[in-house]
């Protein structure tokens, strides 16, 4: 799922959310990210990508063992046979000797040289061992190794993006929830403070005006209002887990019944979270061996300028059925073989300010992934920095705000009260209410602010921040 639509659906899940319908089946957050980590397709793409790459490891590690080639054929021969002198006796022995019909150069010579007489096969077999390349297949089997590094480190933080944003889901529901009680809550309120002033309109005691039932129906269309919200934003948090899990999501998801409740963060300081970063986020390993795959590329290219030190391995052999075989060692017959030599060789490339050339630019390449590596350090320090900054702003914040809330129950208690004996006004009352609605939310907020950072916190450094040294 792209980040935009992540944002959108917890925005919109955070306006409010109602209890989960009928038949739902409650998920902790640790079964959720397994299933995430289990289903996600991106994820699966991801593994198969690593997959790729690791196959150009075992690529690599092979081109230690001999390559070559083997072609076989087989085909129709013509007759030739080879003569003495006077035509008429064959002698294998003497094929400088061969009469004129015999090899098709008489007037049906052309006729019997392609008419098919017998059957012909060719074998040939040719293997090169590389003995020594002056590091060329370790430089290249180091590429290779630190690239399939590298891909699983991309992998490991495409999970983490992953959990990040199911953490963020799953808490905005939990956020909601809280609110969409708080709304229930508050609603009861309302239901007394309506039926109080309805009665004295209508019996005419009391102090209660049209004004006053005016106001609290307001409040009522208020209420009613955010509660078809809070379906809407609901649906929208179900849907966005399901599209973080993938396709094959249970249908009836929805997160466990457990209160919002701030995560338990040991005390650590900004410098144990950035040494925590450098040493076990997935994308400074990825850099570490992005920069490894990029030097040891560069040594490849350079190496490329030395020569190749081989055994060659070749062997044939042919074989017509109608053609006669000469007994001469300086014959050579290409229908009749059967052989097999090993010899010594180099390979010298002769292109040597080209390949020069392109081992700078690869030098050039890896000082760059160097330079990058550093910048982006930089940037992870910021958000680590960032991330513990908000967490501690938050949790000081849940200090405050506890406070406020805590004091915003009593007050719509009291004023409820004093609603019903007569000793308040509407007007009091749907203050109170107000009152009560902003402290109970920003304070669920706060709590969602803090676990949010701390999900925050847990993707910058690469550990769970939850979680004990």
């Amino acid at each position: 799922m792209t980040k935009p639509t992540l944002l959108a659906i917890l925005l919109l899940s955070a306006g409010l959310l109602l209890p989960a319908p009928a038949g739902a089946k409650p998920y902790t957050l640790d079964e959720i990210l397994d299933m995430a980590r289990k289903e996600n397709p991106g994820l699966a793409a991801g593994a198969q990508a690593t997959a790729g790459i690791e196959a150009q490891l075992l690529e690599a590690r092979r081109s230690y063992l001999p390559t070559g080639e083997l072609n076989s054929m087989v085909s129709q021969a013509p007759e030739v046979h080879c003569y003495e002198a006077d035509g008429k006796t064959r002698n294998e022995l003497n094929c400088q000797n061969t009469g004129t019909e015999a090899i098709g150069t008489g007037p049906s010579g052309f006729l019997r040289a392609i008419t098919p007489a017998g059957v012909f096969t060719r074998t040939e077999l040719k293997l090169v061992q590389p003995v020594y390349t002056f590091g060329k297949l370790s430089a290249g089997v180091a590429a290779a190794e630190s690239g399939v590094k590298a891909s699983q480190e991309r992998q490991i933080g495409l999970m983490a993006d992953l959990e990040l944003n199911v953490r963020k889901a799953f808490w905005a529901a939990k956020l909601a929830r809280e609110i969409s009680a708080t709304l229930d809550e508050g609603s009861g309120f309302l239901d007394q403070a309506q039926k109080k002033i309805e009665e004295e309109l209508a019996d005419g005691s009391g102090d209660a005006s049209v004004t006053d039932r005016l106001r609290l129906r307001t409040m009522r269309a208020e209420i009613d209002a955010r509660i078809l919200e809070a379906k809407r934003g609901a649906d929208l948090a179900r849907s966005g887990l399901r599209a973080l899990i993938g396709p094959d999501a249970p249908a009836d998801l929805d997160v466990d019944e457990d209160a919002l409740g701030a995560l338990a963060i040991p005390d650590r300081s900004i410098d144990q979270y950035e040494e925590a970063a450098l040493r076990s986020r997935p994308e400074v390993k990825a850099l570490q061996h992005m920069v490894a795959a990029k030097r040891a590329l560069a040594q490849l290219e350079t190496r490329k300028q030395y020569p190749d030190f081989v055994l060659v391995g070749s062997a044939a052999y042919a074989y017509a059925s109608s053609i006669d075989t000469p007994k001469n060692a300086f014959y050579n017959d290409p229908y009749h073989a059967l052989g097999a030599a090993i010899s010594a060789g180099f390979h010298m490339p002769l292109d040597l300010f080209v390949k020069n050339a392109r081992a700078s630019k690869l030098h050039a390449e890896a000082e760059e992934a160097e330079q990058r590596k550093r910048e982006a350090l930089n940037g992870i320090s910021f958000e680590v920095e960032k991330a513990h900054t908000e967490l501690k702003e938050a949790e000081e914040r849940i200090k405050v705000v506890q406070k406020g809330e805590k004091a915003g129950k009593q007050w719509i208690a009291a004023v409820a009260q004093n609603l019903a004996v007569g000793l308040a006004e509407a007007k009091d009352f749907s203050d109170a209410l107000m009152a009560f609605f902003q402290a109970r939310v920003r304070y669920a907020q706060s709590i969602y602010d803090y676990n949010i950072a701390a999900a925050a916190l847990t993707r910058a450094t690469g550990i769970d921040v939850s979680k004990g040294d």
